[in-house]
């Protein structure tokens, strides 16, 4: 085998054993199979987040009256996922934690105070569902 073939089979090889956002290509339909759980304001009743469980997973979705969606959905097998939407596109993207969190603060700082524990967040429970 020549030096670049063998180049070319070791990168694919790498490829495969590399986890991708390919891998994870579709968000459960949560909103009909989960039960949503919890509804909280924030940002003086600007953000909406609601959080959905299922058996197997949880997620967490943060919309802005400006349009703008954090989801986090966290299965139970430990594996989490971030997703952001900017207002005016329809597709969902999957994002690192960092990213993820540095749109939260930078679009709904309450709620992100509100998640990193952070005091003088005006979020509050405004409905618990049973």
């Amino acid at each position: 085998m020549n030096g670049s073939k063998a180049l070319s089979v070791m990168l694919l090889l790498l490829a495969a054993t590399i986890p991708s956002v390919a891998e994870f290509s579709t968000l459960p339909d949560y909103r009909k199979d989960a039960k949503k759980v919890t509804l909280r304001e924030c940002d003086s009743s600007t953000t909406h987040v609601t959080m959905y469980r299922s058996a197997t997973y949880y997620v967490t979705e943060a919309i802005t009256d400006s349009g703008e969606a954090f989801i986090m959905l966290y299965l139970n097998r430990g594996e989490a996922h971030f997703l952001m939407k900017a207002d005016g596109l329809q597709d969902r993207t999957d994002v690192s934690r960092e990213k993820w969190y540095e749109g939260i603060e930078a679009i709904a700082p309450n709620y992100f105070k509100h998640i990193r524990g952070i005091p003088k967040s005006d979020c509050y429970l405004a409905e618990e569902y049973y």
